[in-house]
């Protein structure tokens, strides 16, 4: 309990702190004045104040916010962030929405790739140390779909659907949730490229985050575990490395959400801060090396959430800004933003009632 208890704080204090560091250091950057810094949300439990901004850790450990001072939109989210800081301010060239459009835009964005650049630097490393393993199919399962197509032991698999596969979990994680769709895989047998189109084999698997049977791909290869079966990669290759499998996952917890807005993924299966919090407890269990891996995954599953256009995340500040630049520099109005800014702090609390919801539902196994 207490390695589960510290790894969640680890991976969500430095992940949160990750994301809230790019939109402070860019807010400083443009000078825009920021009156709180804080991990979590909520009444302050701790907190210091060394100039005009003060630091602190709050309540309820579910994110965190840089105030920034002239946001009109922070009038929505003021009570959950802990009431405001400073009362009746005189506009200031200092406000964040006095900054030109290019200065609000980089704050704004900053804190998502300051999370896509976390996970770039982690994998990148794990590469560097680990190197990969590489995709070579050791065994193969006959009456499986890999069979019946043709590919053999010792085949290299270079790409599933156009993608470049350079470890063999790039594989298994691209084809299981892929059951029963056609795919295209590129082969390397004896020097000579080999294509073929495959159709994975509906399994039907009881899964522990959607404590539900779920349906997943299967084609029937294995690939063996052994000092033989990595590659060590150089610097300059880990960094390629790094970039691919950051671009990788971005692509994956996209399809993710795509499926699920269209039903092909149940809404059973996502996860709130309890599940975050097992997870990192089992990975920290598992090694440095495993944890650090988890830790780059749910910093792009961050990135890409925060850039869902809903107005209070950074995609529909994001949203708003893309729109004033349309409109020639003409912005949204104060009362529309304010309106959907409403809507958009009440689909996130739906958001995150669904997921704990679901993480209570799997402690109690219903």
């Amino acid at each position: 309990m207490l390695i589960t208890i510290l790894a969640t704080a680890v991976v969500l204090g430095v992940l949160i702190l990750v994301h809230e560091l790019g939109h402070f250091w860019a807010a400083k950057l443009v000078d825009i004045e920021v009156s709180r810094f804080s991990i979590g949300f909520g009444p302050k439990l701790v907190g210091f104040k060394p100039g005009e901004t003060e630091y602190v850790i709050s309540a309820l450990p579910l994110g965190g916010y840089v105030k920034m001072e002239g946001m009109i939109d922070e009038e929505v989210t003021s009570t959950l962030e802990g009431g405001a800081t400073t009362e009746h301010r005189q506009p200031s060239p200092r406000d964040f929405d006095a900054k030109s459009l290019w200065a609000r835009f980089l704050v704004i964005s900053a804190g998502v790739l300051m999370n896509l650049v976390f996970a770039f630097v982690a994998f990148s490393f794990i590469a560097h140390e680990r190197g990969v393993h590489v995709p070579v199919v050791g065994e193969v399962t006959e009456g499986l779909p890999a069979a019946a197509a043709g590919i053999l032991p010792g085949d290299l698999i270079r790409s599933v659907n156009g993608r470049r596969m350079d470890d063999a979990a790039d594989v298994t994680r691209l084809i299981l949730p892929r059951a029963g769709e056609q795919l295209s895989l590129t082969v390397e047998r004896d020097g000579q490229t080999l294509e073929f189109e495959i159709i994975p084999a509906v399994e039907r698997q009881w899964d522990e985050i959607a404590r539900d049977t779920i349906d997943f791909g299967r084609i029937g290869v294995g690939f063996p575990i052994g000092e033989d079966s990595y590659r060590s990669l150089g610097v300059g290759e880990s960094i390629v490395a790094g970039a691919r499998e950051t671009s990788t996952w971005v692509a994956e917890v996209v399809d993710f959400f795509a499926r699920l807005l269209t039903g092909r993924r149940s809404p059973k299966e996502l996860g709130g801060p309890i599940v975050i919090g097992q997870l990192s407890g089992q990975f920290a269990r598992a090694g440095f090396w495993p944890l650090l891996d988890f830790m780059a995954i749910i910093s792009v599953n961050l990135a890409v959430l925060n850039l869902l256009p809903i107005p209070v995340l950074d995609g529909g500040h994001l949203l708003f800004l893309a729109i004033e630049g349309l409109r020639g520099g003409k912005p949204v109005s104060v009362e529309q933003r304010l309106r959907f800014s409403q809507i958009g702090m009440l689909m996130v609390l739906g958001l995150m009632v669904w997921a704990f919801a679901n993480d209570i539902m799997r402690l109690v196994g219903a």
